[in-house]
């Protein structure tokens, strides 16, 4: 095209030349050259002082230079990082959760400096960089289960990992190395200023976590090898970054859904995924045709359309289904004859190999999917399957780290947390909140008397009267050691007391009987509302508790109401 302007206009500058030697003339080829010329310079005047006229968008199949090179360059590989980023963050708040005592830092193999990099770290102290013959290190990637360090002076290392220190000797170290295809990629260090603090399940949940890293790094090399077609690719990023491991599965089923309506034809789009027993499929997201199944409805998988790639584990695709699987139903008996649909490409969904759900899409007309329509469908399915895996693996290991190991109640610091959003959503909405801390009377003497298995027994049975006495909406926590906490929501101070009165009672009358041992256990209340006694978490609790201790020195086994002076 810039070829042919360029002839064009060196035509007009002989042309306009010619005119101005030639002698004038009056012939009608004359006139007709001057009026082409004076065209073209008006063409030219115009085309150069507005160039916006003579600019246009690009026909199909007619690509500038630019379009191409943008088309070939997506950012997926800039979000797969972004979200891999966010996992380490994600991992690293976790182990705070865990035990706030700890500090923790994430590092990967860095082979051209012969050492670690650090990626993550919850404190500054972590070294950036830790060299291969650390003596520590040297010993966490030697094995494929986590080492414990105590700080002592036969170990050397310590200085290149957490830096130069006054050290007092009762420093802790764990590692957790990082597996990748089966080799040791990395490591989790977590570092506590004293040995004490680390307990047996804090381990168990943080190697759990370690290994949350490893099926995140599998997920995103799967994900990435198969991103072949660019444009469809650049939407699965954009999908894969704006959707975070904590976000809601209808989220993502939406998501899925815009999609699906941008590059494929179809009348019915269905996604299913499977039950816990394994032998129905709860559907997730209908679109299109609603009047067969609708969202929320179960139907049994076997000997279905929409659970045949379920149970075979491979993608389905025909263009008259009936006359390949004349067994199947759709849905539930009979209905293959009820609904014309035609064409079928189903493609399963799976976590470690095994099918859990699949999205189909159906057409009326007997109009077969493409080849293309089949590997992007099943891009997108793997894609989807690596975010529900990482959605199940992160609910799995949070419920693990908020929740106390005995009593399966709120932990200390997830009760907090809790309490802080409620008392915000409380003081946005102009709604009240009650608090009741509890504490076992005398709770000590068992635990010296019968032994601590039989205390943790006593435990866990006021953690569950606590529980079966406060409604769904409410929020249980184990604060400490033998004391407990209940926040009340959206309820006043008198409403509160009946059922803080109510737990009172139904501990006292409860006979601790286990191994033979029986006893009988009381248990003091304090309550404090907000706003009413305070309006910040740190007074409310300061408040319900001394409301409790109050209780205690008149005896015990009662509730009182903190004073609003």
């Amino acid at each position: 095209m810039i070829f042919y302007r360029q002839i064009a206009v060196i035509a007009l500058f002989f042309l306009i030349l010619f005119l101005f030697i030639y002698p004038a003339h009056d012939g009608l080829v004359f006139l007709i050259l001057k009026g082409v010329a004076m065209g073209g310079l008006v063409v030219t005047l115009i085309s150069y002082a507005f160039p916006q006229y003579f600019n246009r968008e690009p026909l199909d199949g007619d690509e500038t230079e630019s379009s191409k090179n943008n088309i070939n360059d997506p950012s997926f590989s800039t979000a797969v990082k972004s979200h891999y980023k966010r996992l380490l963050q994600q991992v690293l708040n976790l182990v705070k959760t865990v035990n706030p005592e700890y500090s923790a830092a994430i590092y990967m193999v860095d082979s051209e400096n012969k050492g670690f990099t650090c990626q993550e770290q919850t404190i500054s102290d972590f070294s950036e960089f830790i060299e291969n013959d650390n003596e520590l290190i040297s010993a966490i990637i030697k094995t494929n289960n986590p080492s414990i360090f105590k700080k002592n002076k036969k170990n050397e290392g310590w200085e290149g990992i957490i830096g130069s220190k006054t050290w007092r000797g009762s420093e802790t170290l764990i590692g957790f190395p990082i597996l990748y295809s089966g080799n040791v990629v990395g490591f989790l260090l977590v570092f506590m200023t004293h040995f004490s603090s680390i307990q047996d399940r804090d381990q168990e949940v943080i190697e759990k976590l370690s290994k949350f890293i490893t099926h995140g790094m599998e997920d995103l090399e799967q994900m990435e090898s198969l991103m072949v077609d660019n444009y469809f690719n650049s939407r699965i990023a954009n999908l894969f970054d704006q959707l975070e491991v904590k976000s809601d599965e209808s989220e993502l089923f939406q998501s899925i859904r815009g999609l699906c309506r941008a590059f494929f034809q179809y009348d019915k789009l269905t996604i299913v995924l499977t039950t816990e027993e394994k032998k129905k499929g709860m559907i997730k997201l209908v679109d299109g045709l609603h009047d067969d199944i609708d969202e929320g409805e179960e139907f049994l998988i076997q000997n279905t359309l929409h659970g045949l790639s379920i149970q075979d584990g491979k993608t389905i695709c025909s263009n008259a289904w009936f006359e390949n699987y004349p067994e199947m139903n759709r849905f539930k008996p009979g209905d293959n004859r009820d609904f014309n649909f035609m064409s079928v490409l189903s493609v399963p969904l799976k976590f470690n190999d095994e099918s859990i759900g699949a999205v189909t899409m159906e057409r009326l007309k007997s109009r077969i999917y493409s080849e293309s329509d089949i590997r992007l469908l099943e891009l997108l399915c793997g894609t989807v399957s690596s975010i529900l895996n990482w959605q199940q693996e992160y609910k799995k290991v949070h419920l693990t780290s908020i929740h106390d190991g005995l009593t399966g109640l709120l932990n200390h610091k997830a009760f907090l947390d809790r309490f802080e959003e409620e008392i915000s959503r409380a003081g946005r909405f102009n709604h009240m909140l009650g608090l009741v801390v509890l504490d076992l009377d005398k709770f000590k003497s068992v635990n010296d008397d019968y032994g601590h298995l039989y205390g943790d027994y006593v435990l866990r049975e006021v953690s569950d009267i606590i529980a079966d006495n406060v409604r769904a909406i409410d929020v249980v926590g184990r604060y400490g050691g033998e004391e407990f906490a209940v926040l009340l929501v959206n309820t006043n101070i008198k409403q509160c007391l009946p059922l803080a009165q109510r737990i009172v009672k139904s501990i006292a009358d409860k006979t601790f009987l286990e191994g033979g041992i029986a006893v009988n256990i009381t248990i003091s209340a304090g309550l404090a509302g907000f706003p009413q006694h305070a309006e910040e978490v740190r007074s409310l609790i300061s408040k319900a508790d001394k409301a409790m201790y109050d209780t205690k020195a008149n005896g015990g086994n009662d509730v009182t109401i903190a004073s609003e002076l």
